[in-house]
């Protein structure tokens, strides 16, 4: 897969989930993440099988008969991911599909697409704090927290770009 050349396409839908929906203790986000990844991992027989459906089930609200092949190799279980996944996901990304193919991409839906799994982040659940012009850590002098792993990105180009924000903040120091 690392050669980017396989039959297979692969993107992602993100579902926003703040604080009103899991709570406001420091880990409280981290605990919600837990529950939903157990859920995966429970839908998919527990052997790292991941739970799968076909996007037309999915927004039609049935289980998928049968599943293509697919390139994520521990293999696909079919279920209902509305049965693993809380309303407050399941509901605005059904909407969305939905809504993608009748207004944005009609063929959006498709019996070859498939919803695998769940990817429970697209940002770290904790932040690191620092200082909002220097960008130092707060509890730690030196220290520069940077990038998805203290928070401060949600994927590889906003986390280059946190980066070059450090790097300057450094550079200026």
């Amino acid at each position: 897969p690392s050669r980017r050349d396989s039959r297979f396409a692969n993107s992602g839908i993100v579902v926003t989930v703040d604080q009103a929906v899991f709570g406001d203790q420091p880990l409280d986000g981290m605990a919600y993440q837990s529950m939903i990844e157990r859920a995966a991992f429970d839908a998919g027989g527990g052997r790292f099988v991941a739970p799968a459906q076909r996007t037309t089930d999915f927004v039609a609200g049935r289980v998928s008969a049968s599943l293509p092949d697919c390139s994520y190799r521990p293999g696909l279980a079919s279920v209902d991911l509305a049965a693993v996944l809380p309303e407050r996901i399941w509901r605005p990304l059904r909407d969305a599909l939905a809504y993608f193919d009748a207004r944005r991409m009609r063929g959006y839906l498709s019996e070859e697409s498939v919803l695998v799994g769940v990817e429970s982040r697209s940002s770290a659940p904790v932040r690191l704090p620092r200082d909002p012009v220097g960008l130092e850590s707060l509890g730690t002098t030196g220290l520069y927290p940077c990038g998805e792993g203290p928070g401060y990105a949600g994927g590889i180009m906003s986390a280059a770009l946190d980066g070059l924000r450090v790097a300057e903040a450094i550079g200026r120091a």
